[in-house]
């Protein structure tokens, strides 16, 4: 990109060591635009008479020779005699180079329009100058005074010119190297593990000195002073980023970094161009090269460098505000120049791509993006053509991105060029693009819905590589082939839904078998052909078979009801079976059968004779295309009702004891059977007796009672009577056994055993319970006899059945001796007990003696 002369504006994090910003320039093409190869055995200066077209090499201390060479580097001659020749400087109207001659303690003029040396200016035994500088209408050098660095001067211009020290660094052990700009000298001693820098105003032609400031560690490779004179420039090669100070107090300027390549990027060089413009010698990644600067602490582009290492102050601007030239070496000591002729025009780069698919007699769009490293060039025209042919112009938008649309009416392989001419700030570029102009791949995609021999339904659709969709009146064709007889069979063409893409295909090939689909779409401008086969097996089809019967209807009356076989039509003559199963033709049914009609109605009519359930099913068998179906349904057939009752002998009885069950039934037809069953509270149905009844319609039963039993009676119907039933619930006591316990003896009176207690033992009185009523109740009651009667004494309260069934009381009797009495319990029965009745228990009888 172009290094602008605008500042740009960058938010950078300036923490220690100032390794938070890098420049990102990877992939970068190495370019120079001439190189040649240089006749030095060592470098030391470079300096550029674009006005002689010359460039002049001084070679440092052990050197006699100045190499001059034209402006691509070819040798012009070697000005000889020039004893250590270092520093290199050139007078403002560039008629005159200085040379500071380390090896000759002077410094040389040499006519650049002759190529002689003109003067020389002793600057001292031992001076050993290094470096040379013109500024305030004299030539300044750095040299060495009783060895200490120091900063000295001629003036040309007068009579009898001499060098004269003017400014001795005391702590400086070796002569400094001299910059200027702007009216301004900066010296710098680079011997010691710190970079010491002294700035002077000498715009007066006398050095009065500014500051005097260590700044860097390590030896700095690049040393500038701006044009203005306000910033002294510092490459270090063991730094990340060019630094800046001011050279009124040597604080940091602002911006007071250059970012080169980050860590490793080893800033080794440094030359300022009048415009401004910054180049710095160092490395990105394994690449040599130089960075360029613009007013952005950024690089704004790096150029790489083709071999070598950048030599240290090996880059120098040309006269003519464009050309840079640079001196590299490589491993073997040989040197190089590498000229630059244009490195401020940055680098572009075109891409360019094909948006979705590019089809015949469709518009197809190309995308692209011009791009470069600092600002697009926006509204930059670039140039179209096809296979040579001319296009329209395309123009890059603000953010670089440019489109191209295009229609071809015809497939093949298209090549679309797109050219940037470049402009003042920019390279050229130019890139292209093959594209395919191809009709769409499609695809026919197909699911079978159904088959049946009369109803194949497939479902399918039409896709194409873009996912669009297709016009009106796309149509797929069809064909059938049978894969038993090889037949084919063309069937008619299906429409393309265009919102879908979705079609369906239906067939009633009317018989069964294995059968190939072949779906097929021909193609059109836009879209290539495609085809696809459905093979399937169609079977034989169970039809849907459904009767409207009624749920009832009369004994001996006209039934009629209707049906339906799905999957019509039928062919005339086809019938169905009709089967009525009833009472009196379980086994063996009715038959008759009835005709289908075309549209698979059906109509069944018949008198049932026999009521109840009677059953009737309706049966269609196979046939080329269908499978046999079947259904039924059942119509009550309407019955006399006749009577059962049911009764027994007791209502309430003993456990354990016996009922008699009586059962009666009235008038029937042909079943004088009936059944009796019990059920016990909490237990099952079961069958007592089944029987014919006697000639009175009686039928006894008998049944051991344990628990409430609620007997029925039923008659399970004949041909003419309905089925009856009858109940009868009967009640059944509990089993009590009481003993008497803690007597001892027994006694009669008359027939009646009672037992015989000490007046002072309290009779106990314990009563079981069958079945087993744990926790239910159980009271006592006792009885004293007087007066020819028994009279009751006490009825206690309940008491708990303890586990297994068992209740305990004792007695306590008054004025007993000689006095007879009776005890029994009795089982209350609880809401919670359905299986028995309440109880009372037979008495036991007991006396008491002295």
């Amino acid at each position: 990109m172009r290094l602008k002369q605008v500042s740009l504006t960058a938010a950078i994090s300036v923490v220690a060591g100032l390794t938070t910003a890098t420049v990102g320039l990877t992939g970068i093409a190495a370019r120079a635009d001439s190189t040649a190869a240089l006749p030095l055995s060592h470098y030391a200066h470079m300096l550029v008479d674009t006005a002689h077209q010359h460039l002049f090499f001084s070679q440092g201390a052990g050197s006699t020779g100045i190499v001059v060479t034209d402006l691509a580097g070819d040798p012009v001659t070697t000005l000889t005699g020039e004893q250590g020749a270092t520093g290199l400087a050139l007078s403002p109207d560039g008629g005159t180079l200085y040379a500071a001659l380390a090896d000759g303690d002077a410094v040389a003029a040499i006519d650049t329009a002759t190529l002689t040396e003109s003067a020389r200016y002793a600057t001292g035994t031992g001076s050993g100058p290094v470096s040379v500088a013109v500024a305030g209408g004299k030539v300044w050098y750095g040299a060495t005074v009783d060895g200490r660095g120091a900063v000295g001067s001629v003036d040309p211009a007068a009579a009898e010119p001499v060098a004269t020290p003017q400014s001795v660094m005391a702590s400086w052990p070796a002569a400094p190297r001299l910059a200027t700009g702007g009216g301004v000298l900066a010296a710098e001693e680079l011997s010691t593990n710190t970079t010491d820098v002294a700035t002077f105003d000498v715009s007066s032609g006398t050095a009065t000195a500014l500051t005097h400031l260590g700044v860097s560690g390590g030896s700095s490779t690049g040393f500038q002073v701006t044009g203005d004179g306000r910033q002294v420039l510092l490459a270090d090669s063991g730094d990340v980023a060019l630094r800046a100070y001011r050279t009124a107090d040597m604080a940091m300027a602002d911006p007071s970094v250059y970012y080169t390549g980050g860590a490793g990027s080893a800033p080794n060089s440094l030359t300022l161009d009048t415009d401004g413009t910054i180049a710095v010698g160092g490395t990105a990644g394994s690449a040599p090269g130089v960075y360029l600067y613009a007013g952005s602490q950024l690089a704004e582009d790096y150029v790489k460098l083709p071999a070598g290492t950048l030599a240290a102050d090996g880059l120098m601007w040309g006269g003519d505000g464009g050309t840079l030239y640079g001196v590299t070496h490589d491993a073997s000591g040989a040197y190089t120049l590498n000229v630059l002729s244009a490195p401020k025009l940055t680098d572009t780069r075109l891409a360019l791509n094909l948006t979705g698919y590019a089809v015949p007699t469709r518009q197809f769009t190309l995308t692209g993006s011009l791009t470069t490293k600092g600002y697009v060039p926006a509204g930059a025209k670039l140039q179209v053509t096809r296979d040579g042919t001319e296009l329209p112009d395309a123009t890059a938008g603000a953010d670089g991105t440019f489109s191209i649309t295009d229609t071809r009416s015809d497939e093949g392989t298209y090549t679309y060029q797109v050219s940037y001419a470049g402009d003042a700030a920019h390279r050229p570029a130019t890139t292209s693009l093959n594209v395919e102009v191809d009709r769409l791949s499609t695809g026919v995609i197909q699911d079978v819905v159904s088959a049946r021999p009369r109803s194949v339904v497939l479902s399918g659709s039409l896709s194409s590589r873009d996912l669009g969709t297709f016009p009106q009146g796309t149509a797929v064709e069809v064909s059938r082939t049978n894969e038993d007889t090889h037949e084919t069979v063309q069937l008619p063409s299906v429409t393309v839904d265009p919102a879908t893409s979705a079609f369906t295909v239906t067939d009633a090939p009317g018989s069964a078998g294995w059968f190939t689909y072949h779906l097929s779409f021909a193609g059109d401008t836009e879209h290539q052909p495609s085809t696809d086969d459905a093979s399937l097996m169609v079977s034989p089809y169970t039809p849907a078979l459904t009767l409207k019967a009624p749920t009832t209807a009369t004994r001996g009356a006209a039934l009629t009801f209707g049906g339906t076989l799905g999957d019509a039509p039928y062919p005339a003559g086809e019938t169905v079976t009709v089967s009525r199963t009833d009472l009196a033709h379980t086994s063996t049914p009715v038959t008759w059968t009835v005709p289908v009609g075309t549209d698979g109605k059906i109509t069944v009519k018949d008198t049932p004779s026999v009521g109840g359930a009677d059953t009737y099913q309706v049966d269609y068998p196979d046939d080329a295309t269908h499978q046999s179906a079947t259904a039924s349904s059942t119509v009550q057939v309407s019955r006399a009702a006749t009577a059962v009752t049911v009764t027994s002998n007791e209502s309430t009885y003993t456990y354990g004891a016996t009922a008699t069950v009586t059962a009666h039934l009235g008038t029937t037809y042909d079943s004088r059977t009936v059944s009796i069953y019990a059920t016990p509270a909490g237990g099952r149905k079961t069958l007592v007796k089944t029987a014919a009844v006697d000639s009175k319609g009686n039928l006894k039963a008998t049944y051991k009672l344990t628990r409430n039993t609620t007997f029925t009676a039923s008659f399970a119907g004949d041909y003419r009577y309905a089925p009856a039933t009858a109940t009868r619930a009967v009640h059944d006591q509990v089993g009590i056994a009481e003993k008497l316990g803690g007597y001892y003896t027994s006694t009669k009176y008359g027939t009646v055993t009672y037992r015989v207690y000490h007046h002072t033992v309290k009779p106990r009185v314990t009563g079981t319970v069958t079945p087993d009523k744990s926790g239910q109740c159980l009271r006592f009651q006792a009885q004293e006899y007087y007066n020819k009667a028994w009279h009751t004494l006490t009825t206690s309260s309940c008491f708990t059945l303890a586990t297994g069934s068992v209740g305990t009381t004792s007695l306590s009797l008054t004025n007993a001796v000689d006095q007879r009495f009776r005890v029994r319990s009795e089982y209350v029965a609880s809401a919670g007990d359905a299986g028995n009745v309440s109880t009372w228990g037979g008495w036991v009888y007991l006396t008491v003696r002295n």
